[in-house]
């Protein structure tokens, strides 16, 4: 009914008079209207009769579903950027449309709108998305993030969970074979083959496996980042980490160098406050990038065993160049390199974590932090904890310890 009386509105407008007949139109079917008038009564209309009008030719699909996404919550700068938030009424057209700019990155949020354990319509979607990762036309994708529905119950219906981990080893096996992991304490390996095992029913079982499994029940979102570089792999990103813990795994599941930087140039966490790095072999350079892209964080701790040897300089930089993070206000570490990295931010409390057994304080150690916080002015928190301490302090030391004017508690 919409479309028909659109139709006749648009017929009456082309020719000038109110009395044309949609028999006066041309042959070949095109409306003597300029594209923006056409814009303007676009935007007049619903969902729906846009889905109608997109399926009449070419330039009403490319202007139909670019409004549609405009009138869902895209602006027209992202679209132009090739940036998409698909909500699922627009969907099927989105899967379809062969006319707007190639996408780059795509959010898709799949609410459940009745009470029913699961929406009718979310299988064909999660195939949808699945088939549109598959296809030519995601060459130029990025990333791609699922919000799942806020209610669980459809995750614990076994058909369901089959589903989504199809859903999961289809779109992170359509741009390679290898998989990079992140999920709140480790970022770990595996084969795409290996991935369906990785997310379990239960969380019995996940607990029972904490470095191979999650139970599928806890999810909340995923997001896909394909890395299409010498190198190539999927970087998938479970349930946005609120705390990121870069530790060190087993090695039949451990991420070598180049898969670890690979991640770490292009995935952002929106929620992550707490870093926690403890491999060695983060390249500087990449971890400074990283943390320019998460601003919020609060609070960095360097947990690597050996930051502190290098041939090539006294101390292993886990930044560099340094940066001022403007949210920062603790920092955790073993020596004075992650303080120095750090130094622009001023943070608010310094823990010096000589606590393990296997640290042995030396005295370059000790130096070091005396002599970063005695050029330091800022109020600050000092925890140390050891198991050891030099035997003996040097005059130097005593007179470095003197001049902590930014020690403000210990």
């Amino acid at each position: 009914m919409h479309l028909q009386r659109l139709h006749q509105l648009f017929a009456r407008l082309s020719v000038g008079s109110p009395r044309s007949s949609v028999a006066q139109l041309p042959g070949d079917g095109r409306l003597a209207l300029p594209m923006e008038l056409w814009d303007t009564l676009f935007t007049h209309c619903t969902d729906d009769t846009l889905l109608s009008l997109a399926v009449v030719c070419r330039p009403f699909n490319e202007r139909c579903i670019l409004i549609l996404l405009w009138l869902n919550g895209n602006s027209g700068s992202d679209i132009a950027e090739g940036h998409y938030a698909v909500h699922p009424i627009v969907l099927p057209a989105f899967s379809r449309a062969l006319y707007i700019p190639p996408p780059k990155n795509i959010i898709c949020d799949l609410p459940i709108k009745t009470n029913l354990p699961i929406t009718p319509d979310l299988p064909q979607h999660l195939n949808m998305l699945s088939g549109f990762a598959c296809s030519p036309r995601a060459a130029t994708l990025d990333s791609l993030s699922l919000q799942l529905p806020r209610s669980h119950e459809w995750l614990h219906d076994a058909s369901n969970q089959d589903l989504l981990r199809r859903t999961i080893t289809s779109i992170a096996g359509s741009i390679v074979k290898e998989v990079i992991i992140l999920v709140v304490k480790n970022l770990i390996r595996l084969p795409v083959q290996k991935l369906g095992e990785f997310f379990v029913r239960a969380e019995a079982s996940a607990k029972r496996y904490p470095l191979y499994a999650f139970a599928i029940p806890c999810l909340n979102s995923l997001k896909f980042d394909f890395h299409r570089t010498a190198s190539p792999s999927t970087v998938i990103v479970i349930n946005d980490v609120e705390v990121m813990n870069i530790e060190i795994v087993p090695d039949e599941v451990r991420p070598g160098p180049h898969h670890l930087n690979a991640a770490l140039s292009h995935v952002v966490l929106p929620h992550l406050n707490s870093l926690t790095v403890s491999v060695d072999y983060i390249d500087p350079t990449v971890m400074r990038a990283f943390l320019l892209r998460h601003p919020q964080v609060t609070h960095i701790q360097d947990g690597r065993e050996f930051s502190f040897e290098s041939p090539e300089s006294d101390f292993t930089a886990l930044i560099s160049p340094p940066i001022e993070l403007p949210n920062l206000q603790q920092v955790s570490t073993r020596n004075a390199a992650l303080l120095i990295d750090t130094a622009p931010s001023k943070p608010r409390k310094i823990t010096i974590d000589w606590g393990h057994p296997i640290v042995e304080v030396s005295n370059r150690d000790f130096d070091s932090v005396l002599t970063y916080l005695s050029q330091c002015e800022t109020k600050t928190h000092l925890e140390l904890s050891t198991w050891s301490m030099p035997q003996y302090l040097s005059e130097e030391q005593v007179t470095l310890a003197k001049q902590l004017r930014c020690v403000d508690t210990v």
